[in-house]
């Protein structure tokens, strides 16, 4: 179930709500929360909700049998630990790189004589990415005892399968939500606030994501070498605005539906591309993974605190496995490389003090340029069509052949306005005026004014969603 369908927007979410308000108590909302969390799931799911259930329920009895026993030494919770995480890690590995790995021994096989075996293709469960990473940072954090476990079993379930996070995030710490899932309250506020930055990430998903979205596919359906120079930069860009808008919007739903319920989740992005180096890039875009990441993987690699040698590799490991998490494939991991690459080459700099003499604004095109290229192999379903694509691009590859499509139908009105207008509000940062808009929330009017340009975005979003549909969430793959 999408949160751009007619289905989500005017049945399952005002059900939700209605039946979540009608009653009282924090336990008992918390009970109607995970109810229609696992309805959403199990739409898609219907198997896999009870693979999360079971799983959850054995990271429960890990917690409170093992890593908070008294009596078990350190050497105990910590193969317990070991465990959790090995199953956890285990079933992501299987569901979603099993394919990969057969298709990759194929060759070998081959060359031996053996005959590939029988092979029945693993699905890719909706939102496992999300729910190991959520589960993973779940085991650690209880195991350091940095906060006290989860009251009930429905507390635990809950913080996994909430259904605004669940499959695409923000990758939320249970540190971060618990005290909420105990106990919480929603004011006026909260409603207000969550609706408005509900009905902006729906504007962003389907007013500009979308018909974005429909020039960048056109394009990398089309050979690169019949491409034209400037086609083959508007479909990339296009990629480039679709994957911002697409995700970011996904974010501000999930984050705006949180928040009318009483939680507040983490914020996933701060104009990315804004950033003046591609450290600053990552520290903008999906930050929350970028949390993660740097906790859970760069921070016991050594981090910062190892010798030089071993901080850029650690880089390069954090970066190939963060390419590898985004999908099975070698575009994944050469886009992992590839930002290893630019980072070890910026940390490599700023140890040694150096720095380019240049304006803000040429830093941040050099960056957006390195962004661009990037998802050229992120969008690309091989190594050798990116390679050609970035050739054309810049010239490096002729146009041999003429395209087989006009490309007046490639670029309809309504998605090259969506790709000027992400370009305008991704790549200029915030007036100081907006950024100074607390000062004037005193204002007897501007609750209203949030009222009416809330509603004014989500009824303009559901009118494209019901006339032209939508499609899905770019980060649901993952």
């Amino acid at each position: 179930m999408l949160f751009t369908t007619p289905l989500f927007l005017l049945a399952f979410l005002p059900a939700f709500l209605l039946a979540y308000f009608l009653v009282r108590g924090t336990r008992l909302r918390n009970v109607v929360a995970l109810a229609f969390s696992m309805l959403f799931f199990a739409w898609g799911e219907p198997v896999f909700v009870w693979y999360v259930v079971a799983g959850t329920a054995i990271d429960y009895v890990f917690i409170k049998q093992v890593f908070f026993r008294r009596d078990l030494g350190e050497g105990a919770k910590r193969l317990g630990l070991a465990v959790a995480i090995a199953i956890n890690v285990g079933a992501l590995l299987f569901f979603k790189y099993a394919n990969f790995f057969v298709d990759q021994f194929q060759p070998l096989l081959a060359t031996t004589g053996w005959s590939r075996p029988a092979w029945y293709p693993v699905v890719l469960p909706l939102g496992i990415s999300f729910i190991a990473f959520h589960k993973i940072s779940f085991l650690v954090d209880l195991y350091k005892q940095r906060i006290a476990p989860p009251a009930s079993f429905v507390g635990a379930l809950l913080y996994i399968l909430f259904f605004p996070q669940l499959v695409a995030g923000p990758i939320i710490r249970y540190h971060e939500i618990r005290e909420q899932i105990e106990s919480r309250s929603t004011g006026p506020d909260d409603v207000l606030g969550g609706f408005v930055r509900f009905a902006r990430g729906l504007a962003r998903k389907a007013l500009i994501a979308d018909p974005a979205g429909i020039v960048a596919s056109s394009v990398f359906a089309l050979p690169p070498e019949s491409l034209p120079f400037h086609v083959a930069w508007i479909g990339v860009v296009g990629y480039t605005i679709q994957i911002y808008f697409d995700f970011s919007g996904y974010s501000d739903m999930a984050i705006g539906l949180a928040r009318i319920v009483g939680f507040r989740f983490p914020e996933n992005f701060n104009q990315p591309y804004t950033a003046c180096s591609v450290t600053d890039f990552w520290r903008r875009w999906h930050m929350t993974l970028s949390n993660w990441m740097r906790l859970y993987l760069y921070v016991p690699l050594g981090g910062n605190r190892v010798a030089p040698w071993r901080l850029y590799l650690n880089l390069w490991i954090v970066f190939l496995v963060s390419g590898f998490w985004h999908g099975a494939a070698w575009t994944f991991i050469a886009w992992g490389a590839y930002y290893g690459f630019f980072l070890t080459a910026e940390k490599f700099c700023e140890r040694r003090g150096w720095d380019l003499p240049v304006p803000r604004v040429v830093k941040q095109a050099l960056t957006f340029l390195v962004v661009v290229n990037a998802w050229v192999l992120f969008r690309a379903d091989s190594l050798d069509y990116a390679a050609r694509l970035i050739a054309r691009m810049y010239g490096l590859l002729p146009q041999s052949r003429p395209s087989p499509e006009p490309f007046a139908l490639i670029f309809q009105p309504i998605g090259l306005a969506a790709i000027g207008v992400g370009l305008l509000l991704a790549l200029v940062p915030l007036p100081t005026v907006l950024r100074r808009v607390a000062a004037i929330k005193d204002s007897e009017a501007f609750d209203a004014i949030r009222w009416a340009s809330g509603a004014a975005l989500f009824l303009v979003a559901l009118a494209s969603v019901l006339a032209s549909g939508t499609s899905t969430f770019l980060y649901f793959r993952f």
